[in-house]
């Protein structure tokens, strides 16, 4: 699904929200009144408060569905963590206002009239906000939308409320009047609490923290398994409404050409996206492995250490000199027979395999075939063309950097 479906989704949520909140505001707000429930009053004015922020975050979520321009390069996604972090502040004064309220009246409770109605318009309340916050967080989580999880959270923050006017309407009707006032400073401390915590999601959002650190540890385990990846050097994620934009910089096995980096990124954007839900974009840094040891082969026909003479043929070298070097000088070298040099069939792909199994960095060749060619180049080993003439193979070894490089078979 799409990150356009995705808002589209938030947005017909939001709207179905905003409707039901009105209906349900309107009903607290005229039974509390008639019956003198103060808890009722406010439980109604916290649900109305609920509109504005369902409006909001639909808003939030139209805007986010625009294109972007010149001016917003990374679109409007944002818009959602700004209208987020609007939601908290009316959270916060919401729960100011019924605070100084409930303050205000616990001294002087008044009675509540109309307590049957009131009591099953409090418990009315609490089972039709319930199953509208569950289809929201449902909703939200779905699409990875922080407003709309932060307006669910809200909305679940009502149920509880909603639950309190219940046990304050139920104290009145047992003769505890003072009960109706306390309800509502419980109220108000819960709604505290939500708005101070979708405050600190939303900023911390807006400042492009990452909060998810077990997505970065599951993608540095997933990415570090696909084959050619030698190391992760850094991962940088931030989350700009539903879409996640990220950077990823990894050090790669052999050498970093076009058509390489081009498969590995495939793989590597494959693996982040099965780590991180909404990924809009991925950037791949690849970098070549710095190697401190290059361990090269050539074919040669004699056992005659750094003196033996090279061959131009591949799969019928009977042997191959492995000559390790680092920063440009010879360290070690060892000759081995290719026993693979005697077979009828496939001596080309076997003697890939052996070189392949020996760790072998660089093959300087003359001509080699394409079931040879693939099985080294797909184990990230560098084919460099061997000269017509070789005079001398120690200085052909330390002549690495000005060989052509062989990038696709040549038989």
């Amino acid at each position: 699904m799409t990150v356009r479906e995705n808002l589209l989704i938030g947005a017909e949520a939001s709207r179905n929200s905003t409707f039901v909140l009105v209906f349900l505001a309107a009903l607290k707000v005229i039974v509390g009144f008639y019956s003198g429930s103060a808890a009722l009053i406010a439980d109604g004015v916290h649900t109305s408060l609920d509109i504005f922020t369902s409006l909001a975050v639909w808003v939030g979520l139209k805007l986010s569905l625009k294109h972007s321009g010149e001016k917003f390069p990374y679109g409007y996604y944002k818009s959602e963590n700004l209208v987020a972090l609007f939601v908290s502040i009316l959270i916060l004064l919401s729960g100011l206002q019924l605070a100084r309220q409930a303050l205000a009246t616990i001294k002087n409770p008044s009675g509540v009239e109309l307590q049957g109605l009131a009591l099953v318009t409090a418990i009315f309340s609490v089972f039709t906000i319930y199953a509208l916050s569950r289809y929201k967080a449902r909703i939200g989580k779905h699409i990875d939308s922080q407003a709309l999880i932060a307006d669910a959270m809200h909305s679940y923050t009502d149920v509880f409320s909603s639950l309190v006017v219940v046990v304050a309407i139920v104290g009145s009707m047992v003769g505890i009047p003072w009960l109706d006032s306390v309800g509502v400073l419980v109220i108000s401390l819960m709604i505290f609490r939500l708005g101070i915590g979708i405050a600190r999601d939303s900023a911390l959002t807006l400042m492009d923290a990452w909060m998810d650190e077990d997505s970065v540890e599951g993608i540095r385990q997933t990415v570090a398994n696909i084959p050619g990846v030698n190391n992760i050097e850094d991962i940088k994620l931030r989350k700009s409404g539903l879409v996640v934009f990220g950077e990823i910089e990894v050090e790669i096995e052999g050498e970093a050409n076009l058509k390489r980096v081009e498969m590995l990124s495939k793989d590597i954007e494959k693996a982040v996206k099965k780590e991180v839900k909404n990924l809009e974009h991925l950037v791949i840094n690849a970098k070549p492995m710095k190697m401190k040891v290059v361990k090269v082969a050539v074919p040669v026909m004699t056992q005659d250490g750094l003196h033996s003479k090279p061959t131009g043929h591949f799969g019928r070298a009977p042997y191959y000199i492995f000559v390790e070097m680092k920063n440009n000088e010879i360290k070690r070298w060892k000759i081995e027979e290719n026993v693979s040099a005697s077979l009828e069939r496939k001596k080309g792909v076997k003697t890939a395999e052996f070189l392949k199994n020996k760790n072998t960095n660089v093959l300087i060749v003359r001509e080699i075939g394409g079931g040879p060619f693939h099985v080294l180049h797909d184990s990230f080993v560098k084919i460099l063309k061997m000269p017509d003439v070789v005079q001398d193979l120690e200085q052909l070894v330390c002549d690495i950097p000005e060989l052509d490089v062989i990038t696709e078979p040549t038989e």
